[in-house]
């Protein structure tokens, strides 16, 4: 009986070791390739293999062409004036229109642009069998169109993006007046913010929380806000709360008040709106509809007169 005892429990204990031995292998071998993974994530090779090979070849070819560009107007500058870029104002308006490339990049897109068009509108020329002149009419038409479009796009969107921002801001400040007045820290609530909202002025509210994570004051952050968005209505809004800030004066005080002039003004905007209307409307009306009324009220009349006339 003793002997049973002991080879059972000999049995189960080599059992034990041999399946937790197996195991044990298997997992230390996971954690392996796991680790091997994540030592391979951190080469930059791996990074940049990552990103779709459109976006890669993109950024090779704008920077190239970026180069070029840069080299090619900086000739006749002095060293200081060099090293400014050389897209200033395009940079700006990209990042007005909440773009964020590089204007290399959307130089490529406006050459593209202009090639797709210029093919576009060659084939067009060729197709409508119209005479030579014609053809190198149409071509340099559509060559103008594609050229001037990305730039009219890039307009629109920043007024687009700015009136977005616009609507949203007084629904956003009275959230973060009221994460604020619940006891938040104003990092807090821009998160808190972001969780309950989306929208252009939201992604805007997150990249000065990122800048404030990294190490950039406050003051700042809501200064480059104000720049980044070029509203009126923020900058006044930021001022504020610089100048609280400033003063000690409580930030949740400053956000009701800045809230409520916010809807006044997005008021008066309306009203105005609503005034300039008539006027607009009145354009068309005296253009298009009052001589269509004029034909229907005054065309039986001219017809019994000319009939009368012409049996006399």
């Amino acid at each position: 009986m003793e002997f049973m005892v002991i080879a059972y429990t000999l049995f189960g204990f080599m059992a034990a070791t041999l399946i937790f031995g197996y195991f044990g292998r298997k997992s230390d071998f996971k954690q392996k390739r796991i680790d091997y993974i994540e030592d391979l994530k951190k080469n930059p090779l791996f990074s940049e293999l990552e990103v779709s090979f459109l976006k890669r070849a993109l950024s090779k070819a704008s920077a190239k062409v970026g180069k070029f560009v840069t080299q090619t107007l900086s000739k006749n500058k002095s060293d200081a004036v060099q090293k400014k870029p050389v897209n200033k104002t395009l940079e700006r308006q990209l990042r007005l229109a909440g773009i964020f490339i590089d204007p290399q990049e959307f130089t490529i897109i406006k050459l593209a642009a202009v090639f797709a068009a210029l093919i576009l509108f060659a084939i067009l020329a060729f197709i409508s069998g119209v005479r030579a002149e014609f053809k190198l009419l149409i071509i340099l038409v559509g060559m103008i169109a594609g050229f001037i479009a990305p730039t009219m796009f890039l307009r629109m969107r920043v007024k687009s993006h700015q009136q977005k921002i616009r609507d949203q801001l007084p629904n956003a400040l009275d959230l973060l007046g009221v994460c604020i007045e619940a006891g938040l820290s104003f990092d807090m609530s821009l998160v808190k913010v972001a969780e309950k909202m989306k929208g252009p002025f939201i992604d805007e509210l997150m990249i000065i929380h990122r800048e404030m994570q990294m190490g950039k004051q406050r003051r700042e952050a809501l200064q480059d806000l104000s720049d980044n968005t070029d509203i009126q209505e923020l900058k006044t809004f930021t001022a504020a709360l610089v100048q609280a800030e400033q003063l000690g004066i409580p930030i949740i005080n400053v956000m009701r008040i800045q809230s409520v002039q916010l809807r006044q003004t997005r008021k008066q905007i309306a009203q105005e709106k609503g005034m300039k209307a008539p006027i607009k409307m009145m354009i068309p009306m005296v253009g298009l509809v009052f001589p269509v009324v004029l034909i229907i009220l005054m065309g039986p009349t001219v017809n019994t007169m000319i009939e009368t006339f012409f049996k006399k």
